[in-house]
């Protein structure tokens, strides 16, 4: 039985150090196959001409550079781009392209489903099935910038599942999308969003790695949260994150993100507004409101434009940074909070 081969996509420098170190190579190769991959984007190995011949049949023996399987797409009227992932064993994960005049940014899914179940999200609504690896996270990325030939400027680890659930191969992406030798976006041009997990978000931050950091709070008190995000209050208290986002924000010099999902009657009131300014106004962070994307069959709306307006003006005059999210791909279920891998795509 011939033994499958090795995937180098996803395996990061010091990864590759150790595999080359394992076939009786040295080192320097990583950097020169990182560079083959993803700048050049080679999935023959043939052409990688500052490796010696042998050691290029070597590889084409015993590795593979693979792609995922784009099962399809479809665009919105407003530019974006929602693309389904076929994975091996038959899962399928959504990620979407969404342009804008001086960026191109994907959001990229780090988990098949999701075990949170925020009572307000279509991912929630397909329970968790599985953790993606390193290579089928930094895949969509490869996958999006080929289906839709674009050069991607941004990443956001925003689509389906919580990204700290999955540390092990989210940690290997972020290196990857960090290192100049491989995707070369830096860390200012990651962002990853969780519900908050303090231990994680600390041992996030041992890592080295060092993206953006983004809570998805939706509530100024524990009892609400309670209500709109069950499994993720059960994991810790508002205040605990805070202070574990804050931790983050100063050791990484730069301001961390609550993200704020408005619910029409729910969190979008003035008081909500006070509750939420006095919970956040010391803090090193700035405030993205979300109107809600709807989702059929959960039982939400989103507040209308006035109600929007006098709650950031709310916040603004309370002293806080706070900006709307200008979602894009609602009307092919592709914004904040309407993936679910469900929805057919042509």
């Amino acid at each position: 039985m011939i033994p499958p081969r090795r995937e180098l996509i996803g395996l990061t420098q010091s990864d590759l150090e150790r595999f080359f170190a394992e076939i009786g190579e040295r080192p320097f190769r990583a950097k020169q196959i990182l560079k083959w991959i993803y700048r050049f984007r080679l999935r023959d190995f043939e052409p990688m001409s500052d490796m010696p011949i042998p050691l290029r049949v070597k590889l084409a023996e015993s590795c593979a550079i693979g792609r995922l399987r784009i099962a399809g797409k479809i665009s919105s009227r407003d530019g974006a781009t929602k693309l389904l992932f076929r994975l091996d064993d038959g899962a399928s994960v959504e990620a979407v392209h969404i342009p804008a005049e001086d960026r191109h940014t994907a959001c990229l899914s780090t988990q098949v489903g999701c075990a949170l179940g925020c009572s307000f999200c279509a991912t929630g609504t397909m329970g968790f099935i599985r953790n993606l690896t390193a290579a089928e996270i930094v895949g969509q990325f490869l996958g999006i910038e080929e289906a839709l030939d674009v050069k991607l400027t941004n990443v956001v680890l925003m689509g389906m599942g919580e990204p700290l659930l999955n540390l092990g191969a989210v940690i290997p992406a972020l290196d990857l999308f960090s290192d100049d030798n491989a995707l070369a976006l830096g860390h200012r041009r990651v962002t990853l969003s969780t519900v908050g997990i303090p231990a994680k978000i600390d041992e996030l931050l041992d890592s080295g790695m060092k993206p953006k950091l983004a809570i998805s709070l939706s509530a100024p008190d524990d009892a609400l949260r309670a209500r709109l995000m069950p499994s993720a209050a059960k994991i810790a208290p508002i205040g605990e994150i805070l202070r574990a986002a804050s931790r983050y924000a100063n050791l990484t010099a730069r301001w961390f993100t609550v993200e704020y999902v408005l619910l029409r009657g729910v969190n979008d009131s003035l008081a909500h507004a006070d509750k939420l300014s006095a919970l956040l106004l010391e803090l090193p962070c700035k405030v993205n409101l979300i109107r809600y994307n709807e989702v059929a069959g959960l039982g939400f709306k989103a507040p209308e434009d006035d109600t929007v307006d006098r709650f950031i003006g709310y916040l603004c005059a309370a002293g806080l940074t706070a900006t709307i999210r200008q979602s894009k791909g609602d009307n092919i279920s592709a914004a904040c909070g309407q993936l679910a891998s469900k929805t057919a795509i042509e």
